[in-house]
């Protein structure tokens, strides 16, 4: 199977970073493959997650994962639909984005830009996102403040928030 689940030692990382944030939050959890992120979520207290993934087969396999937890069903959504086309046409508000994308998807700047530009992201909003090394998002960017980023293993954590716009 093609699913690359997110490492204990990175969800850990991502977690105790958000520590009690994360209660109560709307949550999406794009590129969900098994659901591990979003279920994270659930178990530390986030009010609802929103799973996003084009996968039958991965979906088949978060349901199983969900079902076998004592999660309740309203708890979370799952929308079959690949994450660009969520990107462009999501028009609901959500607190925190996880995304954990393939390590080789081509284009993963231009999806954040987009994101970043998308009228339901709120400054407020947290973007979370796993990535290869190899395919490092820019440092600096007139759509968003990247405030923390670390390197583990092939993988690089990045924490990010919209920038606001400059009224000129």
């Amino acid at each position: 199977m093609a699913i690359r689940p997110t490492t204990d030692r990175v969800k850990e990382y991502i977690f105790t970073i958000l520590d009690d944030y994360i209660r109560d939050k709307n949550v999406v959890d794009i590129f969900s493959g098994s659901g591990n992120l979003g279920i994270e979520a659930l178990s530390r207290g986030a009010r609802h997650v929103t799973f996003v993934e084009k996968s039958r087969t991965s979906i088949r396999v978060m349901r199983k994962n969900l079902e076998a937890l004592p999660i309740a069903p309203r708890s979370y959504d799952i929308i079959h639909q690949p994450a660009e086309r969520f990107v462009l046409q999501n028009r609901r508000s959500f607190d925190i984005y996880f995304l954990d994308p393939p390590f080789d998807i081509p284009g993963l700047q231009g999806l954040m830009d987009t994101l970043m530009q998308a009228p339901f992201l709120d400054l407020r909003d947290l973007v979370v996102i796993e990535h290869e090394t190899s395919n490092p998002l820019a440092l600096t960017s007139p759509l968003y403040d990247l405030f923390r980023q670390k390197k583990m293993g092939r993988s690089l954590i990045s924490f990010l928030q919209k920038k606001e716009k400059d009224d000129e």
